[in-house]
C-alpha cells in the first residue's frame, strides 16, 4: 500500500461552505460547489469543483484514472507491476505498464537532478524499518548497512520502447509512493480537463492539484503547522498549479525521545534530519510530490541552494526550530499566520 507520506494542505472552504447555502437557495444554472472524496493509494482522495451540474461520469473516470495507479504501482497488492518487478530482482526484465515505466523513468529523472536524495530503491530500507506495517521500529545498525547495499537507482533499468523494467540485484525493491500519488492526481486532473471541469482540486493526502478559479479569484491553500496538525503556518493563492508537502509529523514513533519519521534519507539509511516540514510548488503534482521528498532530504542548506538554482519551482521550508524559509517568488503572495510572521527568511 501506499503509507501515509505527506503533510495535509488544508484547502480554505469556509468561504465555499457560506457559498454552498447560498446556492440551495438559488437558480441551480449558477456555479456553485460540489465535493467527493474516497480511500484510494492509502489516503482520502478529494475532489472538488465548481460547476453546474455533478457530473457523475467524469468524477468516476478520475477516481478510476488514480484506481488504475494504484492497481499498477502498489508493492503489497499481489499481480501488480511493483510487486512482480521486486519479486524478479535480479532475474531480468519484467514488462511493466506504458504508465509504470513513465514513472519510473521520472522518479530516475528526479534522482539524477537531486544528486540522489530522492531515490525509488528505498523499499527494502522502509520495509527495514516498518514503516510500511503499522509497528515502525528502530532496526540494528547493522541491518541498516546491509540493507543499503541493496540500494540504489543507479541498479534500476526501464526500457520504455519494451515496456520493460530491471532491478539488478536480489533483494532490491522499488517504493513510488514518493512520486505515483502525484502522477495519480495529475492523471485525474487531465480527466477532468478533458471532460469539460477546468475549475477543480484534487488532492490526494496533501498532494494536490489546482485547475482554474474558485468562481472568480484563485484557490486558496493552507500549509499545515507541524506542530499543529489542525493549524496551518500559511496559506497562499494557487491556479493550474500543483503543491505537495512532505513532512516527519505523519508517520513517525519516537524511541529514548528521538522522534523517528518515514522520510529516509538514502546516504545513511536514516531518517533526514533538519527540516520539519517542505512545501514545493510546481506545474506537475508528480514533480512538487517527488521534490517535497528530495529537498526534504537535502537539508536547508543544500535545498535552498538547489531550488536557487531551479527557479520553475518555488518552496517553503520549515525547520526544527519552526523557522520557516520560502522562495522569493512567494513573497506578497503568501499569507502568514500571526505566530510565524516575524519569523520568515526568503531566499
Amino acid at each position: 500500500m501506499f503509507p501515509p507520506k505527506h503533510g495535509f494542505l488544508r484547502p480554505l472552504f469556509l468561504c465555499l461552505i457560506a457559498c454552498a447555502t447560498v446556492f440551495l437557495l438559488s437558480s441551480c444554472a449558477k456555479p456553485r460547489v460540489f465535493h467527493q472524496s474516497k480511500w484510494l493509494m492509502g489516503t482520502v482522495v478529494e475532489i472538488t469543483w465548481i460547476g453546474t451540474s455533478e457530473h457523475p461520469n467524469t468524477i468516476k473516470k478520475a477516481y478510476h484514472a488514480i484506481q488504475a495507479i494504484d492497481a499498477l504501482m502498489n508493492p503489497d497488492s499481489p499481480g501488480s507491476d511493483l510487486a512482480r518487478l521486486n519479486a524478479r530482482a535480479g532475474q531480468g526484465f519484467v514488462t511493466v505498464s506504458p504508465l509504470t515505466c513513465t514513472v519510473i523513468r521520472e522518479g530516475l529523472r528526479i534522482w539524477r537532478e537531486t544528486g540522489g536524495a530522492f531515490d525509488i530503491s528505498l523499499f527494502p530500507l522502509t520495509h527495514l524499518w516498518g514503516f510500511d506495517t503499522k509497528k515502525p521500529h528502530l532496526p540494528p545498525l547493522k541491518a541498516i548497512r546491509a540493507t543499503l547495499r541493496e540500494v540504489g537507482s543507479e541498479k534500476i533499468t526501464c526500457d520504455p520502447a519494451g515496456h520493460r523494467a530491471r532491478l539488478e540485484r536480489k533483494g532490491m525493491g522499488l517504493d513510488l509512493g514518493g512520486i505515483a500519488k502525484g502522477f495519480a492526481v495529475d492523471r485525474a486532473a487531465g480527466v477532468l480537463h478533458s471532460n469539460g471541469i477546468h475549475d477543480f482540486i484534487v488532492n490526494a493526502g496533501g498532494d494536490l492539484y489546482c485547475g482554474g478559479r474558485h468562481i472568480r479569484r484563485d484557490w486558496r491553500i493552507g500549509i499545515q503547522d507541524p506542530d499543529h496538525p489542525q493549524a496551518i503556518i500559511a496559506s497562499l493563492p494557487l491556479h493550474d498549479r500543483a503543491i505537495a508537502t512532505s513532512g516527519d509529523y505523519e508517520n513517525y514513533f519516537i524511541k529514548d525521545k528521538i522522534r523517528y519519521h518515514h522520510i529516509l534519507d538514502p546516504a545513511t539509511g536514516f531518517p533526514a534530519r533538519g527540516l520539519r516540514s517542505v512545501s514545493v510548488l510546481a506545474k506537475r503534482t508528480m514533480e512538487a510530490d517527488a521534490l517535497a521528498t528530495a529537498l526534504f532530504v537535502m537539508g536547508k542548506e543544500k535545498a535552498t541552494r538547489w531550488l536557487k538554482r531551479h527557479p520553475a519551482y518555488s518552496a517553503v521550508l520549515v525547520d526544527d526550530a519552526l523557522h520557516v524559509f520560502a522562495s522569493t517568488s512567494l513573497k506578497g503572495l503568501i499569507k502568514w499566520e500571526k505566530r510565524f510572521k516575524n519569523n520568515v527568511s526568503y531566499f
